[in-house]
């Protein structure tokens, strides 16, 4: 049957794969649907860190204006 979502090919290590495979066993999921959970979990994780990154770099550049937290939600 058809899908309508993207599919990818990814190629594992066999240590890799072993440890997917582990790990799909204990949560009682196949590897793809762990696969999948993972590769969703580190996007997650870069975008935090870009964010962080884009954050403390205006944090950085700031000339010391600041608004106090009562202010900025009145």
């Amino acid at each position: 049957m058809p899908t309508h979502r993207p599919r990818i090919q990814v190629t594992l290590d066999d240590q890799s794969n072993g440890l997917l495979a582990t790990m799909a066993d204990d949560y009682h999921v196949s590897k793809s649907a762990l696969a999948a959970e993972l590769i969703r979990e580190a996007l997650e994780l870069r975008e935090d860190r870009a964010l962080s990154d884009i954050s403390n770099k205006r944090i950085a550049d700031d000339k010391g204006a600041r608004v106090s937290h009562a202010d900025a939600w009145k």
